[in-house]
This record gives C-alpha cells, structure tokens and sequence, in this order.
C-alpha cells in the first residue's frame, strides 16, 4: 500500500490549495529554508493553506554542507516555528561544495541537532548517485528514513546501508489542478495510518 503525496518550493508560484485537496494527494513536503539564509517566500503561506485542506505537511531544509550547520540549523527552525502538527523534517542532501570528510561530518551534525530540537529522526532525502559518490561508507544512513530521489517507473532498487525506502520521488515533471508549473510528485511507502503516525506529536 502506498500513499501520494507532493513537494512545492517558491518556484511553483501560487498554489490555489482547495483544487488540490479535492484530490488523490494526502501530503506535501514544503520548502521552508535552504543554506545559512534562504527563507523561501511561500512557505508559511503553504504551510497554512495545506493544513486548511486537510493535506499532511511537512517542512524541508536544502542542507548546504560546507555552510555552518548551527547557523542553517537555526534558520530553519526559526522559519518552521513549531514543528508539532508536522510530518517529521526533511534534510535535502543534493549539494556538494566541501571535501567528502567534511561533509559526512556536517550532514551527521546537522541531523543529531535537529533530532535533538525536534525529537524525532529527520528525514533524509537523496538521490543513489549522490549518497553512493560522497557518502558510500556512511553506514549509519539507516538510522533515519530515506527519501530517495529517483524519477522513473521502476521501484528504487535497495540503497545500502537502508533496507528499503519510506519515501520515492519518482517525479519532477508532474501536473496538477491547482499549481501553475511541474512539480515534484512521491509515493509513500506505506498505509495512510502509518503516515499519520508519523506526525510530530
């Protein structure tokens, strides 16, 4: 069983969040901040509006790993507020700019400390290519839920150190009622129950 759900940023313009509700889509990750201080300009804004349409949401920071972990860390905190109500948070792992020791150092830091702040394992969302170029020792990967970014038909093959993943982005390309431009569309790996119990109590 799995459950649909989409991912929108500033870049998807102004979404009319009734049409989508109306619809197959049970969640949405939002972009909330990416670097030490990227805030982006539609989050509260679709934060509020999917809540108000019933849709499960959660919040996204574009981890940058040669930038300051305490400084993006506290950027997307502030930004997000109160992660009570929300899907656990999302750390976007795309961006490479330091050396690969540093970076394993930085992303781990950056995941203990909003664990810490939030008191739920964040989630970690990255493609194959990347984790297994930068990060292919990294076994405590499995310690948090992966999202794998993986656009396509055919189902993620395993990814180690994960046994499976709990979200797929198979999408960048799709479109819907209600959002002007493509956006990023992914699967659940699991039953809308099990998605509810993920919200931060």
């Amino acid at each position: 069983m799995m459950v649909s759900g989409i991912d929108l940023s500033e870049k998807n313009g102004s979404i009319e969040w009734p049409l989508i509700g109306s619809g197959d889509i049970s969640f949405a990750y939002i972009k909330a901040t990416e670097a030490l201080d990227i805030i982006d300009s539609q989050f509260t804004t679709n934060l509020k509006s999917a809540q108000e349409s019933g849709i499960l949401v959660g919040a996204y920071h574009w981890l940058h790993p040669g930038l300051h972990v305490g400084q993006q860390l506290e950027s997307f905190v502030k930004t997000v507020k109160d992660f009570r109500g929300l899907l656990p948070p999302v750390v976007c792992l795309e961006t490479y700019q330091t050396s690969v020791g540093e970076m394993e150092k930085n992303i781990k830091s950056f995941l203990v400390l909003l664990e810490k702040k939030v008191g739920v394992k964040p989630v970690i969302y990255t493609s194959d290519t990347f984790w297994m170029t930068y990060l292919p020792q990294s076994d405590w990967g499995c310690d948090y839920p992966l999202w794998i970014d993986k656009p396509g038909v055919l189902w993620p093959t395993q990814l180690w150190p994960w046994a499976s993943w709990t979200f797929w982005q198979y999408s960048y390309q799709a479109r819907l009622p209600g959002i002007p431009v493509n956006l990023g569309t992914n699967w659940f790996n699991g039953s809308m129950d099990e998605l509810k119990s993920m919200v931060i109590q």
